[in-house]
Order: C-alpha cells, then sequence, then structure tokens
C-alpha cells in the first residue's frame, strides 16, 4: 500500500503554535503504551483542537501499562484523564509474545482503571509482529488469535472503543512502517506516517464521544420495529446528519421522504471510515468519577509484582558495562537523582543494576554511584530505565545500598521536570535525603 500523502512537518509546526496559545482543555488523556508513544500527541492534538476540543494530554511511562492502571496513585490516574488510550505491542509483551494471556492482563489492567478513574478506554489493538525472530517462532497465527479474541470480548461494550493499530501500519506499508534504529535509540517502533495515521484513528474516537453531533448514523432497514425511527431519521437529516440504509433499503425508500437508492448518503465500508463511524459508540462519555482506591478485585499491584519473579543484581561497572551504564543515567528522566554527574570520577564507586523477570531480560537498566565521605558514604547517582520501574526493583537496589553502605548513607537528590517517579519514591521512604 502507498505510503501516506501528508504535511507531517506543518502539522508537527501547528501543534507548537497550539501549545503556545495555551487553549483551555476540553479533553484530559492518558496515554500508555509499551513502546515511545509520544510521537502521536502532535498530530492527534491538532485533529482534535481543529475538532474544538483542545486536548491535555499526559504519556506514561515506557511499557509501563500493567503498573500504572493498577495504580491509583500513579502518574496517569493523577491526571485525571477523561480517555484512557492504552497501545501495547506484542513485541513487549514478554516470551508470550502473540499470545492472548499478555494482551489481556494489559487490557484488563487499562479496563479496570478506566471504570475507577471514570475514563472512556479506548484500546489500540497491537500491530502483528514484524521482525523476523517473531516470524520464526511462528507468532503471527497466535497474535492474529489474541487479537481478534480482544476485539470479539470487547465488541459488546458500550464503554470502550478499538482501534486497530494494524490498520495504521497497513496504511503507510509494513515494509516501510517500523524504524529499527529510532527503536533501538529512543524505544520508538514507529515512522512518522505510522503516529499520524494512528492519531487520525484516535481522534476519530474521541470525537465520536466528545464531539458535539454524529457525522453518520447507519441504520438496520431489516431490524424489527425500524418502522418506528423513520421521524427521528427525518429530524437528523434535517440537522445535516448522513443517514445510510443496509439491508432491504427498498422498503422504507418508500416511506422515509428524500432518499434514493441511487445516490445513498454512505456507499461502502471506505466511507464509512472516511466518516468516522464505528461499530458501536457510547451513547454519553462516562460519567467522572473519583479514584476509589486500589483494585478490589482482580489482580493487585503487589499480585503483578510477585508473579514476575523480578531478579536484581548490582556489580561493578566494567569495560563491558561502561557504556550501558553512562547511557542509562544520561537517558533516565523519570527516576534519576537529577544532574548528570562524572562517573569517571575515581572518588565514585559505580554499580551497575541488571534486572530479569519471567518475561525477559532487561541487561543493565540501572546505576548506583557512591561517594565516600569520611565514615559515611553519599549517593549521587540512583538512575533506573522505564521497563524496569513499578516492578521492586527500587527498593532491592536500597536494600543493596543499605548493605553495602550500613546505612551511613545519604541521598543527594536534584529535583526537575520529570523526575516526579523518584521523587516520590524518596519521599514515601525513611532515608536521609538531602535536596540540592
Amino acid at each position: 500500500m502507498a505510503a501516506v500523502v501528508g504535511d507531517l512537518p506543518g502539522v508537527r509546526a501547528r501543534w507548537q503554535e497550539v501549545v503556545r496559545e495555551q487553549p483551555a482543555a476540553v479533553v484530559r488523556i492518558s496515554l500508555l503504551a509499551s513502546y515511545t508513544i509520544d510521537p502521536v500527541l502532535p498530530y492527534l492534538g491538532v485533529a482534535l483542537h481543529d475538532a474544538g476540543l483542545p486536548m491535555d494530554a499526559h504519556v506514561g511511562p515506557y511499557n509501563q501499562i500493567v503498573q500504572q492502571c493498577l495504580d491509583d496513585a500513579s502518574p496517569s490516574a493523577r491526571h485525571r484523564p477523561d480517555v484512557l488510550v492504552v497501545a501495547p505491542r506484542f513485541e513487549e509483551l514478554g516470551e508470550e509474545s502473540g499470545h492472548a494471556s499478555g494482551l489481556r492482563a494489559a487490557v484488563d489492567a487499562a479496563d479496570g482503571a478506566a471504570s475507577r478513574w471514570g475514563a472512556l478506554l479506548v484500546v489500540v489493538l497491537p500491530p502483528l509482529p514484524t521482525r523476523r525472530s517473531a516470524l520464526a517462532e511462528g507468532l503471527p497465527q497466535p497474535a492474529v488469535a489474541a487479537r481478534e479474541a480482544e476485539r470479539a470480548r470487547l465488541a459488546a461494550r458500550p464503554d470502550v472503543l478499538v482501534v486497530d493499530g494494524e490498520q495504521a501500519v497497513r496504511a503507510v506499508g509494513s515494509r516501510q512502517a517500523h524504524h529499527e534504529a529510532l527503536f533501538r535509540f529512543a524505544k520508538v517502533p514507529y515512522v512518522e506516517q505510522v503516529f499520524a495515521e494512528l492519531a487520525s484513528r484516535l481522534a476519530k474516537a474521541v470525537k465520536a464521544v466528545f464531539g458535539a453531533t454524529p457525522r453518520a448514523v447507519v441504520v438496520d432497514a431489516a431490524a424489527p420495529g425500524v418502522e418506528d425511527l423513520v421521524d427521528d431519521l427525518r429530524l437528523l437529516r434535517g440537522l445535516g446528519v448522513r443517514v445510510a440504509l443496509t439491508d432491504r433499503v427498498d422498503a422504507l425508500l418508500d416511506v422515509v421522504d428524500g432518499w434514493s437508492s441511487a445516490e445513498p448518503d454512505v456507499r461502502d465500508a471506505s466511507d464509512l471510515d472516511r466518516l468516522g463511524v464505528f461499530d458501536r459508540l457510547p451513547a454519553v462519555p462516562p460519567e467522572r468519577v473519583d479514584p476509589v482506591g486500589p483494585v478490589s478485585d482482580g489482580v493487585s499491584l503487589a499480585d503483578f509484582v510477585a508473579g514476575l519473579d523480578v531478579r536484581v543484581t548490582c556489580e561493578p561497572v566494567g569495560p563491558d558495562t561502561a557504556e550501558k551504564v553512562a547511557e542509562v543515567v544520561g537517558r533516565a528522566k523519570d527516576f534519576t537523582l537529577g544532574g548528570a554527574p562524572d562517573l569517571a570520577d575515581p572518588t565514585r564507586i559505580v554499580l551497575a543494576v541488571r534486572v530479569a523477570d519471567r518475561l525477559g531480560d532487561y541487561g543493565v537498566s540501572g546505576a548506583i554511584g557512591l561517594r565516600r565521605e569520611g565514615e559515611d558514604w553519599a549517593v549521587d547517582v540512583f538512575s533506573l530505565s522505564c521497563p524496569v520501574l513499578g516492578k521492586g526493583v527500587e527498593d532491592r537496589v536500597v536494600a543493596e545500598i543499605l548493605a553495602t553502605t550500613g546505612g551511613r548513607v545519604v541521598f543527594r537528590h536534584e529535583r526537575t521536570p520529570h523526575n516526579d517517579v523518584a521523587t516520590r519514591f524518596l519521599d514515601r521512604t525513611d532515608l536521609s535525603v538531602e535536596e540540592r
């Protein structure tokens, strides 16, 4: 399929203008993905702004869907979203990638969170895996089954909308859609055109619920009692809403004025997609409610973490880990003590943090910097990468630090606009903390 045509740089420039204007938000959106989904924001923001629905969006940490949804004190929950968007990828769902369990766990956690937070849930069905290793393992077939199982399971839910990520990938073309280099560098798996396509579909979902009026109505003419809707359909047409009749169209054309079988309002599925018509729509946006506390049924955050079999080891940095440690410290923003200390300082002991669990081996995922100050110690480097957050890794690393220093340690901390996760972690501990 041909690549999507559009002025993507122009849209991104317009988004910067919208951000500078700071319009009052009409819709608050939390986006959770197993990959870096930030590139979708300009295209989604401009589409909703042009529809009269300026958004206030919060993007959760990379690959933290379940953890954010199970924690009612998470940044995603505290954003108080009207819309919760969850976008998992099979590639990050672990060793059982492509099977129903990983996808269902993410959707169930999001479903519970949306209910507690009073948000409309929009589930992005993950595109099929395309990596050669995935194909060799025979994952596409179970991935298809997992996608369709979730689609069928959610079909009867009027409070959930489904957006198909595979359609966004195919609109660009599977060979052109993926950005392997950018994924290795920043966990961004797709090219800009895919994010633009995905944003278009997400915007349609949001507009369908929060917009002023529907764009089209599709009526099953074969349904019992449909004749009773004639007056309502005339009224809708008078308001400018397009109306399409399916099945026994001729049977109703005689009683509904103004329709012509030769020139129907909506001809086929492509028209429905263009007009933003979905299989089902909630009747009204979900009522705003305050979070009611932790999950009362189903898996809890503690249960989820306990079932991961998380393994954490700390080791002195060597030639094989120095580059990775520097990368983790340089890129960490959500969990970091702040600043960028010199890791080559001979007065500092630097430890590499390795993390693994039943979903996979994350390798070097953190770093600790310890400096001796007389008989005491100071920690001025404590960085963890996003994929391992919310799994109890933070507490295990602190236990290692306390064991190494005999408890005679202070954590030197600098607050930044981004490291709220680290700040909240330190605030809830009994550690000695000095804020710089």
